[in-house]
């Protein structure tokens, strides 16, 4: 259609048609404020979590320069573990297995586990 006949077409439409073609452009509108609310939400919420500092993140200078941790005799250790400011140690001694937990910010032991191994039951 030309100008002229898109002029002569909305002239010609009823007053429902115009209601209509109003609402649908409310409609438009408000899901473009919603989708951009939506986006400029989640941009934020991603420079918030980028820029501010993690619950399990350890500062330089806070974990003390030397660390022991009591272990059986004997205990042959099977893996080590670090989750945030928490080292885990899993060890082997005398047949009996364990994992100790030690605190890195102040170097004292936070949990001590005894594994038992059983056959499933049924």
């Amino acid at each position: 259609m030309h100008g002229t006949e898109a002029a002569g077409a909305i002239a010609g439409s009823s007053a429902a048609e115009l209601r209509l073609q109003r609402n649908l452009k409310i409609v438009v509108i408000v899901l473009a404020l919603l989708l951009a609310a939506g986006l400029a939400t989640g941009i934020g919420r991603i420079i918030y979590l980028a820029s501010a500092p993690g619950a399990q993140q350890i500062g330089r200078g806070s974990v003390p320069a030397e660390l022991s941790m009591q272990l059986p005799a004997g205990a042959e250790v099977r893996a080590i573990s670090v989750a945030g400011d928490r080292l885990a140690v899993h060890y082997v001694a005398a047949g009996r297995e364990g994992i100790s937990v030690v605190d890195l910010r102040s170097g004292k032991p936070a949990a001590s586990v005894a594994i038992e191994r059983r056959a499933p039951v049924n």
